[in-house]
């Protein structure tokens, strides 16, 4: 006993002499010393962003009852989805990217010694939970000024309860990534939930405010449903409810917490390797705004295996390979499913709101500006769908020995991505018939996906072989409009997507009851006509320059 706890002592002294052995050459080198800039840039973002959380908190309720929102079921229902959704974003960043994060020079040099790694990594998952809590405060005031909104009433007492509640929430996923990191074999399971939860989230937000019984059962999906419910309650007025889901919920963030402080010292050094590497690769992603790079990073931290029978006829293998491309990545279908339903869900708001609540004429460009929003989660959804082009386009020795020009190969690409938007057309149109579901503004939504899928899904194809970014269109200049060349160039395939179907979901959401859509109907296919022809004559050239 006494020489196991001399050894425990010994191994103390030597972690601790390493510590301050590198703390001494950090400081003699000038490094981690915050300088007065840094501070201040700090300290004014700071205070920019409290005083316009302040004040979108403060005037949402006024919002709310200028839009006119529904509140009751449709508040629970909306706060649990996004709640889900949330959890769902939040474990996944954390089991792939992992909290507990230490450079290769300290993994290499530190770990190997024979010392206490609780020292040294106890304090990295310090830093991660204090991460964690500055999220935590910012999901929470969104959250509890989106509830504020959607019930229309000043009950300011959500907001300390959305805080509490998405503090919780940020901390037990800090938590649960550490303890993942410990045992790498229960990631898999932890993604199955994040993506159950995830799904629950996209069909609450329509069942929920036809069926309020469902949602209760919703909220009980995951923490992420009883931060949402927490909130919803505090923003209602019911006491119990809120209380008793905070309380829970702060309960399992301590007892997390501390698992994961305790478990922390066991953390493989090849888990921490391989997410010190995802995160540097992460972080470069975002540095240099290639946002493919960072899907990539996040995709290759969490692969998964998927088999269909390969077809027997030529023409069928372009369709197989991009089916098994998407089976193994259910995210971007899940993600494809999350971005529908959210276009779908501000596409009836925004025309209950022009229909029920008192406006001023909307000018031409505010009617542009809005009908672009109401695209953007059509383009996403047709991206998240679009995987099998970049796939190709990342690494271009998958179709070398196809018996394929690189053209044909890449329009094949369109295929899987407006079948399954085809279908997603086909239930949105079910859905529309049920009882107390908003028919025409879902089956203009259904019309959009089936008229416009083909050109919505060819501008992403634009989009995935245009190549590398351009960053020479980067003038050298510190004038704005240096980088309009840049962004142009990013945003050109939305732009032809938004060509496309603004119009038409702008008609959609502001047309009289009982206006002709014959018109706009031909018109929209006209346009969708035309940019699938220019996207397939695009896609094709360039598919051909990046052979």
């Amino acid at each position: 006993m006494a020489v196991t706890t001399g050894l425990a002592r010994d191994e103390e002294n030597a972690t601790a002499d390493a510590m301050a052995q590198m703390a001494r050459a950090r400081r003699a080198r000038g490094s981690g010393r915050p300088r007065f800039d840094d501070v201040w840039s700090w300290v004014c973002v700071a205070v920019s962003t409290v005083v316009v959380l302040a004040g979108l908190v403060r005037t949402a309720p006024a919002i709310g009852q200028a839009l006119g929102t529904p509140g009751g079921a449709a508040t629970r229902a909306v706060l649990v989805a996004s709640g889900l959704l949330l959890w769902a974003g939040q474990a996944a960043t954390c089991i792939r990217l992992g909290p507990v994060l230490l450079g290769t020079a300290e993994i290499t040099w530190l770990l190997p010694l024979p010392g206490d790694r609780g020292r040294l990594l106890r304090p990295r998952l310090a830093r991660a939970v204090v991460v964690a809590t500055v999220v935590g405060l910012l999901t929470g005031t969104l959250t509890a000024a989106l509830a504020l909104l959607l019930e229309g009433r000043p009950r300011f007492t959500a907001l300390p309860v959305a805080l509490g509640a998405h503090l919780a929430l940020a901390w037990l996923a800090v938590a649960v990534g550490t303890l993942i990191e410990v045992r790498p074999d229960l990631a898999g399971r932890a993604r199955a939930l994040g993506t159950c939860s995830a799904v629950v989230g996209c069909a609450i937000v329509f069942v929920g405010p036809a069926v309020p019984s469902v949602t209760p059962l919703a909220a009980l999906c995951g923490p992420g449903g009883w931060a949402a419910w927490a909130t919803a309650g505090a923003a209602q007025g019911d006491l119990l409810a809120w209380s008793v889901a905070l309380g829970a919920l702060l309960l399992c963030a301590a007892v997390a917490l501390r698992a994961a402080f305790g478990a922390a010292a066991a953390i493989p050094t090849a888990e921490l390797l391989l997410r010190s590497r995802t995160s540097r690769q992460a972080a470069q992603g975002a540095t240099l705004l290639d946002l493919r790079a960072l899907t990539l990073v996040l995709q290759s931290a969490g692969r998964r295996r998927g088999r269909l029978r390969m077809p027997r006829s030529r023409w069928a293998v372009i369709v197989w390979r991009d089916a098994v491309v998407l089976l193994r990545h259910p995210g971007r279908l899940i993600a494809s499913l999350a971005a529908l339903v959210a276009g779908a869900t501000a596409t009836h708001l925004l025309a209950r709101w022009l229909t029920e609540s008192s406006h001023g004429p909307v000018g031409p460009l505010r009617s542009a500006a809005m009908g672009l929003i109401l695209v953007v989660p059509l383009y996403l959804a047709a991206v998240a769908l679009a995987e099998p082009a970049y796939q190709d386009t990342d690494r271009p020795r998958r179709a070398l020995l196809l018996p394929f020009p690189p053209g044909v190969l890449a329009v094949g690409h369109l295929a899987v991505p407006v079948l399954l938007l085809w279908a997603a057309a086909a239930v949105t149109w079910s859905v529309a018939h049920l009882p107390g579901m908003p028919t025409g503004d879902l089956s203009a939504y259904a019309t959009a996906l089936l008229l416009a899928g083909p050109s919505l899904v060819g501008s992403t194809l634009v989009g995935a072989y245009r190549g590398a970014p351009r960053y020479d269109l980067l003038a050298l200049s510190l004038d704005w409009y240096a980088a309009v060349p840049f962004v142009l160039w990013r945003l050109a395939p939305a732009l032809a997507a938004g060509f496309v179907i603004a119009p038409w979901l702008w008609h959609t959401v502001s047309a009289a009851p009982g206006a002709s859509d014959g018109a706009a109907i031909l018109w929209l296919a006209a346009r969708s006509a035309a940019v699938l022809a220019w996207s397939a004559h695009r896609v094709s050239r360039q598919a051909r320059d990046l052979s």
